[in-house]
């Protein structure tokens, strides 16, 4: 009766969605910046500005809907002292619409050392969606609640291996502060086994590392240290030049390393499985996700298996068909449109629920000189 039960929700989810147009392209939210090589001494201006709403409406004990709506705004000026270092100074904003005020108003500063196939930040890193993580161990909306992630990076980038190592300091503490610091570590790893112009195969590795604690001012509030790791195997093909079809497949570990644990769950596991067909600036993708006593601090709370605002609403095992409609497209050099909407059912909480999302970026780039 179960299994027969997730088939017709599939099958209706595939239904729905295939005569419109999977896993989701995050390139709305990338960061390209990059040296040059004719660019020594040289300054140039950056202007990006991301409007988005983003809507979610969800119902469940262990997520409910929230809407985002507003613009980020950053400007910032690049210099290139020399042909394998690049910095990087500005100010991004946050305004969510509705309020007179900022949400928040940041430093942006960061040096960028090139060598070889090797990239390495200090300060603001290419952070959030920019990691590759898959979205269970790294919620999406830090693309726009978190945008700017400050710490150290190294990236390594070749045709068949991708590697990311990075440190966010999320939180500092002082001596007269009575807060506690917290930090994330991610690791990223992406092997290809198998590549050609019609198809790969590759082996990906996401891991993180959530921590709040330090030893400073004695605040009761409880240390903790989590652990989400993800193995999996990543196949595509392009059908034709319009066509390109995708499976990712993950299976997840979560772990609660703390000296006390405060959390429903300890340890905890899951599956992540994707398909995804792309044509013609259209993405629809089918995920099918099975988590038991799962958590990730950091991750999208729709997939963990409790609600970190409250404990007592969690629920051991939870199965998840989502359905996902995307639709990209640069509408002139420089403005590019993304608009999305995801259905998605729960079979524990048997009930639809869905979100739908609309962001129009801005990326201005300019050469002011040479120094």
């Amino acid at each position: 009766m179960y299994a027969s039960k997730l088939i017709f929700i599939l099958y209706f989810i595939l239904g729905f969605s295939y005569s419109t147009k999977a896993q989701l392209l995050n390139n709305i939210f990338e960061q390209k910046d990059s040296i040059y090589q004719n660019d020594t001494q040289t300054v140039r201006m950056h202007i990006e500005a991301l409007n988005y709403i983003r809507n979610t409406e969800y119902f469940d004990m262990i997520e409910k809907g929230q809407t985002l709506f507003g613009v980020l705004l950053q400007l910032n000026s690049s210099f290139q002292p020399y042909k394998n270092i690049l910095v990087k100074v500005g100010l991004q904003t946050r305004q969510d619409y509705g309020s007179t005020n900022f949400n928040t108003v940041q430093p942006v500063f960061s040096i960028s050392i090139f060598k070889n196939k090797w990239r390495y930040n200090f300060g603001a890193l290419q952070g959030t969606t920019n990691h590759g993580i898959i979205e269970p161990m790294y919620n999406i909306d830090r693309a726009i609640t978190n945008r700017i992630e400050n710490g150290f990076q190294s990236i390594y980038k070749s045709k068949t291996f991708f590697y990311n190592q990075f440190l966010v300091w999320n939180e500092p503490t002082y001596k007269t502060s009575t807060n506690q610091e917290k930090f994330t570590v991610g690791l990223v790893m992406d092997r290809k086994l198998f590549n050609s112009k019609i198809w790969d195969v590759s082996i990906p590795f996401n891991g993180t590392l959530a921590h709040r604690g330090g030893q400073l001012n004695g605040n009761p509030t409880p240390i903790f240290s989590r652990v989400n790791t993800a193995v999996g195997i990543k196949w595509s093909v392009n059908v034709n030049s319009k066509l390109k079809i995708r499976t990712e497949n993950y299976w997840l570990f979560a772990a609660d390393f703390s000296p006390n644990i405060t959390q429903p769950y300890k340890n905890g596991n899951a599956t992540w499985h994707t398909l995804s067909f792309m044509h013609n600036g259209f993405e629809l993708m089918v995920n099918y996700w099975a988590g038991r006593e799962f958590q990730s601090p950091v991750g999208s709370q729709l997939y963990t298996n409790f609600n970190p605002d409250n404990y007592e609403a969690y629920r051991q095992k939870q199965h998840i068909v989502m359905s996902r409609l995307m639709y990209t497209q640069q509408l002139y050099k420089g403005l590019k449109l993304d608009l999305r909407f995801e259905p998605f059912y729960t079979v524990e909480y048997k009930r639809f629920q869905y979100s739908y999302s609309i962001y129009l970026k801005l990326n201005l780039d300019r050469v002011l000189g040479k120094i």
